[in-house]
């Protein structure tokens, strides 16, 4: 793979990550039924505000079933449940071998706020 392919994958993943729109978006739930089961990437987009976390996942749905620290983050800063929801979108087998630098640029270029939290908390 070529950094050109991360490059360009990255941009469409986050093209779609930004312009599905909100009402397309997973609602929150208990049981994430609606997200799917396959790897990929996703957002924790809000209405007005954006992508707050951009995240990547073998499998989406149990990565939101098995919890997030996003949700409890949302929660903190007292986000109405109804403005928050899960964007995601299943990559390709030859797209998910370089998912770490697809995801480290997508996160470089959009900057979403949570994903700053966690690397601060990492550091």
């Amino acid at each position: 793979m070529t950094i050109k392919f991360v490059r360009e994958e990255a941009d469409r993943l986050l093209d779609r990550l930004q312009t599905i729109p909100f009402e397309r978006c997973h609602i929150l739930t208990r049981k994430f039924e609606t997200i799917p089961a396959r790897p990929g990437v996703y957002g924790f987009r809000h209405r007005r505000l954006g992508l707050l976390y951009i995240g990547k996942a073998t499998n989406i749905q149990r990565r939101f079933r098995n919890g997030h620290k996003a949700l409890g983050w949302a929660f903190v800063d007292r986000l109405d449940p109804d403005d928050v929801r899960i964007v995601a979108v299943v990559m390709s087998h030859r797209a998910w071998g370089q998912v770490l630098d697809i995801e480290a640029r997508m996160i470089q270029i959009e900057r979403p706020s949570y994903n700053i939290v966690v690397r601060q908390q990492e550091d």
